[in-house]
């Protein structure tokens, strides 16, 4: 018994240990010196996505320059998904499938 206890503890203990912590994440821009990127994309039709990406450069507490670029990417399609109706039933919907955004920084 004693070492059944001891197993969860230690299992919860593991498992609490290896939370996520997401320390790159901000909650504010720091505009002394940096440059802010923002980046999102818009279904443009059945063919074709945009996506729109801004760049604004901080320097001082002031906003120097901003640079904005579209871009016509192809779509990804659409998907089958299982939504709720007003009447409550679930059924199934078709819905455009959405980019993943990943930024790597060097």
């Amino acid at each position: 018994m004693l070492r059944k206890i001891l197993t969860v503890s230690a299992l919860v203990l593991l498992f609490s240990a290896c939370e996520k912590q997401n320390k790159d994440q901000v909650k504010e821009v720091d505009k002394n010196g940096s440059v802010e990127m923002k980046v999102h994309i818009t279904h443009l039709n059945s063919e074709s996505d945009v996506m729109r990406t801004e760049k604004i450069f901080w320097v001082k507490g002031q906003q120097v320059k901003s640079v904005v670029n579209l871009d016509t990417v192809p779509a990804l399609g659409n998907i089958q998904e299982v939504a709720e109706n007003s009447a409550g039933e679930d059924t199934t919907v078709s819905i455009k499938k959405n980019y993943q955004i990943f930024i790597t920084v060097k």
